[in-house]
């Protein structure tokens, strides 16, 4: 898929911070591809700059709609709707943006990537009926990180509450974490550090060994230990409902959204 990819002329329709970290990607993956950008507001050294919205679908074959959702009227008026599309734009369905374009037959890939490709790190929730356009989604979204395909465009507000809203949740239990050390007598800065470097390890260790994270939460959990007087803590206080909780109503707040 690399040389499909890397022969396909990519545009981008907004270079905000996703759309700039996607550029990123790419570029860092695919040093000699040309790509092209339209953004009033923003540029990016990544991306030659063109004129209009109107020129950038003329030039390219396929457009990474990444503006807002409240924007995209806007930003795809005068378009024809006659290239590729791939929209990070939450909540605004294929067949809205489809009617925006004013082409109904116009070939459209969703996705929900969150704020972790800044880092190449992303985890991107796609739906796409077209499987050409679905391998040429997949490849660009690999170049920030991991892609998972959805049967069910509607499944996109699940990937949205957990995974895009995901890094929230995290940031909140990182930090709590780091304050259990300040709690126990460790400066914050320290706290902090060691913190990040427990979740990201044991975050790649499930990624890496492929085990449930329950049969590794065992290796860590002695009879009468530490471990577990912490994890009867965290159950007295309802820490697994209250997460599955917050995706829960993330996604549904998703669904209102749309």
């Amino acid at each position: 898929m690399s040389a499909n990819l890397s022969e396909t002329k990519i545009g981008f329709l907004g270079l905000g911070k996703m759309g700039s970290a996607i550029a990123s990607g790419l570029k860092a993956r695919y040093p000699a591809m040309s790509m092209l950008g339209y953004d009033p507001f923003t540029q990016s050294a990544d991306v030659s700059a063109v004129a209009n919205a109107s020129e950038l679908e003329s030039r390219s074959d396929l457009i990474l709609l990444c503006v807002k959702p409240q924007e995209m009227k806007a930003a795809l008026a005068g378009l024809k709707g006659s290239k590729q599309y791939v929209s990070i734009a939450a909540g605004l369905g294929t067949e809205t943006i489809r009617g925006l374009l004013g082409n109904h037959s116009a070939r459209i890939a969703r996705v929900m990537p969150n704020l972790n490709a800044a880092v190449h790190m992303s985890a991107t929730g796609v739906f796409c009926v077209d499987s050409d356009l679905a391998h040429l989604t997949k490849a660009i979204f690999e170049s920030v990180g991991l892609v998972e395909f959805v049967d069910k465009e509607e499944l996109l507000h699940a990937v949205t509450g957990l995974s895009g809203s995901g890094p929230a949740f995290v940031f909140e239990f990182l930090d709590a974490l780091a304050q259990g050390g300040v709690l126990a007598g460790l400066p914050y800065d320290r706290a902090l550090r060691l913190a990040t470097q427990t979740l990201l390890g044991s975050a790649t260790l499930v990624a890496d060994k492929g085990q449930h994270p329950l049969e590794l939460r065992s290796a860590v959990t002695s009879p009468g230990g530490t471990t577990i007087a912490g994890l009867n803590a965290l159950e007295k206080n309802g820490f697994r409902a209250a997460v599955m909780s917050a995706v829960e109503s993330a996604s549904k707040r998703s669904k209102e959204l749309s």
